[in-house]
């Protein structure tokens, strides 16, 4: 698969922080003598560290230096890992400030959004430089009025993922609470097996879903913030975001069956799906936490999970490239210290029954969305 981006999909959002000129990053990179690998080494070595303190002191409410490092280990593909390095390389050379700038645009535009959908959290767009990203707008826009999550696609969506985890949690393997007490008023109980039980839902794994806009809404601050976003992700992850728009958000190869506990946790990104554990074996992971004093809500560190192939279950399982993403989202969401502040934003909120709107915790500083979204 080819490392370049064509011209049609050129990371215009992270360029236009960078106060570059579109033909001046795609000529970068484009160069194939420049090798992704120590263009990456180069950028940590000789950009990353020696701005560690100014990219600490701009916000140190995260570890920004720890951000941009994240992002170049934990790419979710070896095209985004280049478009990082690329950027900062860019970033480099336009000042002192620039480097700083690319952080905090990444920080503002893509990881805090996405931690805010993932927690199912409404937010306000901010008005922050808007790129000229037409073709991404344009896309989202035909998708908006064509595809909306509907009550019916997520009853088929449930069960679709329960009949193919056979009712269990694929994390934990308690059974299905509900079923359960459907056999029992059934007078089945002896098909109910010998296993824990839970409520259990279809826990997505890229969460990402544009709310219901009408046509007013077209060009407007939501629509635009969220081709922002779409656009530094497909740049960072190189998923095709049309596939994901609209209802294909509700296919089940982006779905997990999880009891309510485990579909909080992998949306706080507590726990991830590690297919570097078995690359032989497309559809077993290693469930890992991405920090140290995480456990899962059994105790355990760690645990396997394999899914039935699609002959087995006539179900697609879930898409290692979308796991990928969520994985790559909770390493560096934990290593530049966000998934960590904004946790204790929400204990505040929980001592103080409402958030603190003084200065110490004020939610809409930070996480200013780019978006108006609806995640389950």
């Amino acid at each position: 698969m080819s490392l370049f981006l064509p011209r049609s999909d050129s990371a215009e959002s992270i360029v236009s922080v960078l106060t570059c000129a579109s033909d001046e990053f795609q000529n970068f990179y484009d160069n194939e003598s420049l090798n992704t690998e120590i263009l990456s080494d180069e950028a940590l070595r000789n950009i990353i560290r020696p701005n560690s303190a100014s990219l600490r002191a701009a916000d140190n409410r995260y570890r920004l230096d720890d951000l941009l490092s994240a992002m170049l280990m934990h790419a979710p593909h070896p095209s985004g890992k280049r478009y990082v390095a690329i950027c900062l390389h860019i970033a480099h050379g336009k000042g002192e400030d620039g480097v700083v700038n690319a952080a905090k645009a990444w920080l503002d535009n893509l990881f805090l959004p996405m931690l805010a959908i993932s927690k199912a959290i409404r937010t306000n767009p901010a008005s922050s430089q808007t790129p000229d990203i037409d073709t991404t707008m344009q896309h989202i826009e035909s998708a908006s009025r064509a595809g909306q999550r509907s009550a019916a696609e997520q009853r088929a969506l449930r069960d679709q993922v329960a009949r193919r985890e056979r009712y269990f949690c694929a994390i934990t393997k308690l059974f299905d609470k509900s079923l359960a007490e459907k056999l029992v008023k059934a007078g089945h109980e002896e098909e109910i097996p010998d296993a824990g039980q839970h409520r259990m839902e279809a826990a997505h794994i890229i969460p990402f879903l544009l709310n219901k806009f009408d046509d007013k809404a077209i060009s407007s601050p939501e629509i635009t913030n969220a081709a922002r976003t779409w656009d530094m992700l497909r740049s960072w992850t190189r998923i095709d975001f049309k596939t994901l728009i609209g209802s294909n958000i509700n296919s089940p190869s982006n779905a997990i069956y999880m009891s309510t506990q485990e579909h909080s946790d992998f949306g706080h990104f507590l726990f991830y799906l590690d297919k570097e554990a078995y690359p032989d074996n497309p559809n077993k992971y290693k469930v890992r936490t991405p920090r140290k004093g995480l456990r899962l809500s059994s105790g355990l560190h760690e645990v396997d999970v394999e899914f039935p192939t699609q002959e087995e279950s006539s179900i697609e399982p879930p898409n290692p490239e979308y796991l990928k993403v969520h994985a790559a989202f909770a390493k560096v969401l934990h290593l530049s210290g966000a998934a960590e502040y904004i946790e204790s934003v929400e204990r505040d909120a929980e001592m103080e029954g409402t958030l603190r709107m003084d200065g110490e915790t004020d939610f809409s500083s930070y996480l200013q969305s780019k978006l108006t979204v609806m995640a389950y």
